[in-house]
């Protein structure tokens, strides 16, 4: 054993009986992520005008970390790093949509459930879906999350619900707290993820109106209800006893570097975020601030270090112990690895950086470096004056790299439709200003417009193509989420001009000519909407939503043969996609196949039961078939998802006439006349 191991196992030894023999028992192990939370928007990081009482509490009784640097400012792939304790290259998941978590590497969950604990998360956006892998190791994994299709048109999807406020999480995560038996003598380890400080920052009064902007004042909203659940720890003795981790998974632009959101950049903007622990009490251990440069990757091997456990082989942390207890003021590591991959969504080069306690070197066409000391707001890029220094860090950065990737590239998952317009739905691709007062979010019922698709993996570059530089983008990159966001808001006939405009400039911004596409579509105009369909295609062949959208084009120009050739490949591809099952059935209707209309029905109705004219087509097919008794118990399901739909009640009346319950018929009748009357004509 080298000296330096053998220091690291004395440190490592001295940690655990510092802590594990004051315990009583395993403590519980709480982490509380706040999304999109920039810590010099927080109390304890030195923001006089914020309100956040809850954060600052936990920081005056546990560790406040300076400098906590995420590997990633994008939802998804920053909280699987923080579950996992591996850069993004290793867990594989790059982007938000696109990519699944995998076995491997373990997650905290995991290792914690194997210790004994009983595990649940409660998360607040629909990004964080169990099927993006997340829920490993959760026995509880409460995401109620589904998305609402309209009635009479197919055309007509009204605004997914895809997120929760930080209140109906918080009431989830405290009914399971009450809930009995929820294990019994067991440890527990609960994750609340809130999302309130996501745009498009619309807390509720009366904190809209406390502070200045609606981005500090959903943070106060999402503290206050971190309080609620911190209260019930210290109402039922479990506070001094649980091990709290309070944290943000990426910052927000709000407007520096012309960057109103996330996710394009890697500014410490988006990429510094607060992260506080809150030891059990008896370890002894006092409340400090620890100025050393750490990563949002050190979380899980800090908390297994804390209950006496090694950490998985996988993590690329390091245990923050030392730190915590004053051992060492050193950084557990050299630098933090940052990237995004999200400017390969628009064919611009990805961006990756080395951050260190004093220098940002970030990989890109134009390089940059930055004196993070004499200039923290990253204005000055140094790369051609300082060469000495950004010859080095860039030599490091292009080690830890190595280092950290494996050698095979993960796989990417088909992306449906339906979640790409999730991704837009949370505001991904939405023009914001600073302080958050637009109307982002407030979408009327429309065409579903998506904000990316995310169907290639980062792109090389086409030959003699080289990458473009996503900072000589930025003035094409804000016009499209201005003309985006007026689409996905109904308001086609301004954006189509814009985006006709955007298209004829940057032919090869695929984007732009989807996005036209979809306002086409939704205008009525499916000559020019298979036009564009058709370009966006010679860009991406392979690209499933372009191929989804073209399906719909030809379904409805009357052409239901070419559009079930075009949909057909793709159930194969998308078996799991209610809308693509919804228009393959439409198309067999179309072309006299009731046979299968109805098997294509029955399979969106099984995907999603509240797809309401699924449900309604399925009772259709039933009578058209003679099967009334079945056929009742689907107009019924119309009729108890929306009591005004007179046209399912007249069916059901007729599905229970047929099926000889003329007692229960009649009131059906009655109720279809009511609504209208027109039904009730002789």
């Amino acid at each position: 054993m080298t000296a330096r191991c053998r220091h690291l196992a004395m440190l490592l030894t001295m940690g655990l009986a510092l802590i594990a023999p004051a315990w009583a028992g395993p403590p519980n192990v709480v982490l509380i992520t706040i999304d999109t939370v920039r810590a010099d928007h927080v109390g304890c990081y030195g923001d006089r005008q914020a309100h956040t009482p809850t954060l600052d509490a936990l920081a005056s009784q546990g560790v406040l970390f300076r400098t906590a640097v995420t590997p990633v400012p994008l939802t998804l792939p920053s909280h699987c790093s923080i579950m996992t304790g591996a850069y993004p290259p290793l867990h594989g998941v790059r982007d938000n949509l696109g990519y699944t978590l995998g076995d491997s590497p373990v997650t905290l969950a995991t290792m914690l459930k194997q210790k004994g604990y009983v595990t649940a998360a409660f998360v607040a956006a629909e990004v964080l879906d169990p099927r993006r892998g997340l829920n490993q190791g959760f026995v509880t994994y409460s995401c109620p999350f589904h998305q609402k299709v309209g009635r009479n048109n197919p055309l007509v999807f009204n605004l997914p619900d895809v997120r929760r406020p930080a209140a109906e999480v918080v009431n989830d995560a405290l009914a399971w707290m009450a809930a009995e038996p929820r294990g019994a003598g067991k440890p527990f380890f609960v994750w609340i993820h809130l999302y309130d400080p996501h745009l498009p920052y619309d807390p509720p009064e009366p904190f809209r109106s406390l502070l200045p902007n609606r981005y500090d004042g959903a943070i106060a909203y999402a503290d206050n209800e971190v309080g609620r659940y911190i209260d019930y720890l210290k109402q039922h003795t479990l506070y001094d006893s649980s091990l709290i981790v309070a944290a943000s998974d990426h910052g927000e632009g709000l407007g520096e570097h012309g960057e109103a959101t996330h996710g394009y950049f890697v500014y410490d903007t988006t990429v510094l975020v607060p992260l506080i622990i809150k030891p059990p009490a008896s370890a002894g251990i006092a409340p400090r601030h620890v100025d050393a440069p750490i990563r949002t990757i050190d979380i899980a091997p800090t908390v297994l270090q804390m209950l006496g456990s090694p950490p998985a082989p996988t993590m690329q942390g390091s245990s923050l112990l030392s730190l915590m207890m004053g051992k060492t003021t050193a950084s557990p590591s050299g630098g933090a690895y940052c990237e995004t991959f999200y400017p390969s969504e628009f064919e611009w080069s990805p961006l990756r950086a080395l951050r260190t306690g004093h220098y940002k070197f970030i990989q890109a066409p134009k390089p940059e470096l930055y004196d993070l000391e004499a200039d923290p707001h990253e204005t000055h890029n140094l790369f051609q004056t300082r060469r000495d220094v950004a010859l080095e860090l860039k030599s490091q950065f292009e080690s830890l790299a190595a280092r950290i990737t494996p050698r095979q590239a993960p796989q990417r998952t088909p992306v449906s439709p339906a979640d790409a317009e999730m991704l837009a739905s949370l505001g991904y691709f939405a023009a914001s200003n600073a302080s958050g007062a637009g109307n982002a979010g407030q979408r009327s019922p429309s065409l579903p417009f998506f904000a990316s698709t995310y169907m290639l993996p980062p792109q090389a570059g086409r030959p003699g193509h080289p990458l473009l530089d996503p900072k000589d983008e930025l003035s094409t990159y804000k016009e499209l989420s201005a003309s985006t966001q007026m689409a996905s808001e109904g308001q086609c006939a301004r954006a189509i001009p814009l985006l006709t405009h955007l298209a004829q400039a940057e032919p090869s911004l695929f984007l732009a000519q989807i996005t036209l596409s979809k306002c086409d579509l939704a205008s009525g105009k499916f000559a020019a909407a298979e036009l564009a369909l058709n370009s966006s295609l010679r860009l991406r062949p392979d690209n499933l939503e372009a191929k989804f959208y073209l399906g719909i084009c030809q379904f409805q120009e009357g052409r239901p043969s070419d559009s079930l050739a075009t949909l057909q490949p793709l159930a194969k591809v998308l078996p799991g996609e209610p809308y693509l099952h919804f228009y393959l059935g439409s198309a067999y209707e179309k072309t006299g196949d009731p046979g299968r209309a109805l098997d294509e029905f029955q399979k969106c109705e099984a995907l999603d039961p509240n797809f309401e004219v699924a449900v309604y087509k399925v009772g259709y097919f039933l009578a058209k078939g003679g099967k009334f008794s079945d056929a009742a118990v689907q107009f019924k399901k119309v009729t108890e998802m929306d009591p005004s739909n007179a046209q399912a009640h007249f069916n059901l009346a007729l599905a229970l006439q047929k099926s000889g319950n003329d007692t229960e018929a009649q009131p059906e009748f009655a109720a279809a006349c009511k609504l209208n009357q027109a039904m009730c004509q002789p």
